[in-house]
């Protein structure tokens, strides 16, 4: 199935009001395995504004994916993770929650660790020096991992089923109706 782009004017941004500055671009494609995918950037030329989300567009189980990040060669695996989407990594203690302002994406393993390596960049900077020191030994972890010279589990949960691991290696299962109930009540 060919991509389809579109681009289309908002009149008004809604954050800093100005007009005919707010444009929405999109893309939708089709993803293997997984189905019919749209991809949308919605950019303020005026104020900067930009906020990113993938969406699928047809309906899915709820779900959970494992994987096994053994290697550098891992970085590699693409991942998906919508605006539902729930990103755990045990070993690090790292969880990443959606919320109301979640951005979705596309992307692959090396990306989800840049994102969270950022994010810890940046808590670590507000914090007390004991957290200081437990951020720094998760960015060392971190950094262990995309060497591929500590193992490390990378876990997606969607309860609507719209993150997914991409690779045949990943674990995935229905999630339960007792995490099902769960991760909703927590959006």
């Amino acid at each position: 199935m060919p991509e389809r782009e579109f681009v289309l004017p908002i009149e008004r941004c809604p954050i800093c009001g100005a007009r005919d500055a707010l444009q929405v671009r999109g893309k939708i494609h089709h993803i293997p395995y997984f189905g019919e995918t749209m991809e949308t950037l919605v950019t303020c030329s005026a104020c900067k504004f930009k906020h990113a989300d993938v969406m699928h567009l047809g309906e899915h189980e709820p779900m959970r994916y494992e994987f096994q990040i053994t290697s550098d060669a891992d970085m590699m695996v693409r991942v998906v993770r919508s605006s539902t989407g729930t990103i755990k990594i045990p070993e690090l203690g790292v969880t990443v929650k959606p919320s109301l302002g979640s951005e979705g994406y596309v992307s692959n393993v090396e990306g989800v660790l840049n994102r969270i390596e950022a994010a810890i960049r940046l808590a670590i900077k507000k914090v007390d020096q004991n957290r200081r020191r437990r951020g720094k030994a998760k960015l060392k972890m971190l950094e262990q991992i995309r060497r591929g010279e500590k193992n490390a589990s990378l876990i997606v949960i969607d309860p609507f089923g719209h993150s997914a691991i991409l690779d045949e290696r990943a674990k995935k299962r229905k999630l339960t109706k007792k995490e099902l109930t769960k991760l909703r009540a927590e959006l």
